[in-house]
């Protein structure tokens, strides 16, 4: 039985729950029982307000971020529900494009705590469950909540959403997803409802079929965009090109939803046009250095990456600070960084995390710990640095920066 009473109790609970991040699939729960019961339990905060729902392998917090700035520039009260957090949990869960207090978190987790042992939910259900929680108590406008895995079994996937995204599919998670792209689209495509538009970007033909036979049997109309289009009409930027795709289905939702919540295309481009950078997402880490952070954990996220880093004209070094989860090794995700001048390898923590041993038959790299870093980057100073990989890389990437910059990363302004 949990009492809490203050926030470090809340972060006490937390932490004694399994997360994905370190545990794997054993800290899931692929099922809508638990939390349907929970959710059934304190009101159905799920049902009070209007919603987005976006799944797909790679682009949908990116795809968040931009529709939060969109209605944020017409004056709407988004609330914006993304996983995991990069520093801290309160990123989770954002109203008005700042992340929740501790205030709100505590009042939850003290009115709940009872009922969360009972129903015995996952961290990632407890964290669903808070942010509609959040959006109802608050009377968000506008909800974008981004689906965690998949999208059928996703415990985000109880809300019944104004509009369906899906942003991308490539391969990730193929031993709870499945193994080829088109199994990946049905499991993404179960966040189709019967008649609620759907929206799909950087999708190949075969698993885009998938999707739009779905969209059919549940008479759901379907919309399929383009990369050309946006980039002939917004100038971006966000260094990836991928991004094109993200605000193409951005401009796209922003057309279909413009009986309810109006938004002059013209404004929602000049709004695309402000965003200046995404916290890990081939993020600009120095303003006085060519380093940069992408959380590409995927061999299509990773691609994007490369092109990304292709285009920085610098005539130094290129290097790689490389840091993976175990489920991530594969010849079509390493070989990617067999180009650089030089590859380094930080073992993350947890039972997840790649040892050097495990990447060394696909990639020659050399270790970089918490003893060698800082004397490590020190050298790199003039080179071209991408730190990569992972999400879950980006706290500990911080805290080097800070050290080697002293100060702390340019865009880290995480409020």
């Amino acid at each position: 039985m949990h009492h809490i009473q203050t926030i470090e109790d809340v972060w006490a609970f937390l932490d004694s729950i399994p997360m994905f991040s370190s545990s794997g699939p054993k800290a899931m729960n692929l099922g809508l029982e638990s939390i349907r019961g929970f959710l059934n339990h304190i009101g159905n905060p799920e049902k009070n307000f209007r919603s987005i729902h976006i799944a797909g392998t790679n682009g949908k917090g990116t795809t968040a971020r931009m529709l939060e700035t969109v209605y944020q520039s017409v004056g709407l009260k988004t609330g914006v529900f993304t996983s995991p957090h990069l520093l801290k949990y309160n990123e989770r869960i954002r109203l008005n494009a700042q992340n929740i207090s501790d205030e709100v978190l505590l009042s939850f987790f003290k009115q709940y705590a009872t009922v969360l042992d009972e129903y015995k939910l996952t961290y990632f259900e407890i964290s669903t469950a808070l942010a509609f929680w959040v959006f109802s108590l608050e009377k968000v406008d506008l909800a974008i909540i981004e689906a965690g895995l998949g999208g059928r079994l996703d415990s985000t996937n109880v809300i019944l959403p104004e509009v369906s995204i899906i942003t991308s599919i490539g391969l990730d998670h193929q031993s709870i997803l499945g193994e080829t792209k088109e199994e990946i689209a049905a499991e993404k495509g179960g966040i189709i409802k019967q008649g609620i538009p759907v929206v799909v970007g950087n999708v190949e033909i075969e698993p885009c079929n998938v999707i739009e036979s779905i969209a059919k049997e549940k008479g759901a109309s379907f919309f399929k965009v383009d990369q050309i289009s946006a980039s002939q009409r917004v100038t971006l930027r966000l260094m990836e090109e991928v991004n094109y795709w993200n605000a193409s289905v951005t401009l796209k939702v922003a057309q279909l939803l413009g009986k309810l919540y109006p938004v002059p295309e013209r404004k929602a481009i000049e709004a695309l046009e402000k965003l200046e950078g995404i916290p890990a997402r081939f993020e600009k880490l120095a303003i006085n250095l060519n380093w940069y952070f992408s959380g590409a954990h995927n061999a299509q996220a990773i691609q994007s990456t490369m092109d990304a880093i292709g285009k920085i004209q610098a005539p130094s070094k290129r290097v790689v600070v490389l840091s993976v989860l175990k489920d991530k090794i594969d010849n079509d995700i390493l070989s990617a960084f067999q180009g650089f001048d030089q590859v380094y390898y930080f073992q993350q923590e947890g039972e997840r995390a790649a040892t050097l041993d495990d990447i060394a038959p696909f990639l020659d790299a050399k270790s970089i710990s918490e003893k060698n870093v800082l004397q490590i980057l020190n050298e790199f100073k003039s080179e071209v640095v991408i730190f990569t990989g992972s999400f879950y890389f980006y706290p500990v990437v911080t805290r080097w920066i800070t050290k080697v910059n002293n100060e702390p990363p340019a865009q880290f302004i995480l409020t």
